[in-house]
């Protein structure tokens, strides 16, 4: 009988035990959704997992599947000094692929009204000429038209759903010299109002509101790149500004402005 006794009490310690450690893994993942490094098992034989987004992807898949849609954009055009002989201008940028047939949208400050020679490259080094479709100064954003067909496109999400902390990835032409540079982020916050310069722009400066700010890092050249939710993989901003006096001070521009200055000429995205 004393026998029996132990047995039933080693029993019961042993389900105890079992039931907690299935609540407490149930606790982590509930908490952490697709966040971090998840140990599968324990011991020698245990198991890594790579967390993934909503969508499924890890943040490396969803780098493969964009990237390709971004694309590099280089201007040169010709102005005059004061003594009125003629002077080079060049300068570089950013762009994403809407459409599968060339519309692609960058910033106005990339390729302001009176650029010429226009050039987009693709990832797979192919080159473009591109002609300028629409500017937006108010909104800092253009639209350009290659001709091309059968080409990757990016996907735009929701702007108005984006939150504080959200993850996020940037892509882009980092100092207009680092093709499809990847860097990661959280939306540090939003609505916010800044007023932006580009030295190699004759626009001056211009007052931008609305915007999202990010620590991803966005160096120059990464204007008009897209900004990405890693949870689904859709495009929440356009890439536009960045702080010369801060570090980590990214900002921009929500995805529903561009809609709005897209739809009359691609449609709804």
């Amino acid at each position: 009988m004393k026998r029996l006794k132990q047995i039933i009490i080693v029993a019961i310690v042993l389900l105890i035990g079992t039931a907690s450690g299935a609540g407490g893994a149930y606790w982590y993942q509930s908490m952490h959704p697709y966040g971090g490094t998840v140990i599968e098992s324990q011991g020698p034989s245990a198991k890594i997992v790579e967390a993934t987004s909503t969508s499924g992807l890890t943040i490396p898949s969803l780098v493969q599947q964009i990237s390709p849609a971004v694309v590099t954009i280089t201007t040169t055009s010709t102005t005059y000094s004061f003594f009125g002989g003629p002077e080079i201008a060049q300068g570089s940028g950013t762009g994403m692929i809407l459409t599968s047939d060339g519309y692609i949208l960058t910033n106005n400050h990339v390729v302001p009204q009176g650029s010429s020679n226009v050039t987009v490259m693709l990832t797979n080094q192919k080159q473009y000429s591109a002609n300028i479709v629409a500017n937006d100064p108010t909104d800092d954003l253009a639209l350009l038209k290659i001709n091309a067909t059968g080409l990757p496109t990016v996907k735009l999400g929701d702007s108005s759903k984006v939150v504080v902390g959200e993850s996020v990835i940037a892509i882009g032409n980092a100092l207009g010299e680092f093709q499809n540079t990847v860097t990661n982020g959280i939306i540090s916050a939003t609505n916010r109002s800044i007023t932006a310069s580009d030295s190699s722009a004759a626009s001056g400066s211009e007052s931008l509101s609305g915007l999202f700010q990010t620590d991803a890092a966005i160096n120059l050249g990464n204007s008009g790149g897209p900004l990405i939710d890693t949870s689904d993989g859709l495009v929440i901003g356009v890439d536009t500004a960045t702080s010369a006096q801060g570090q980590n001070l990214g900002f921009a521009i929500p995805i529903n402005v561009a809609k709005n200055f897209i739809a009359p000429y691609v449609g709804s995205l």
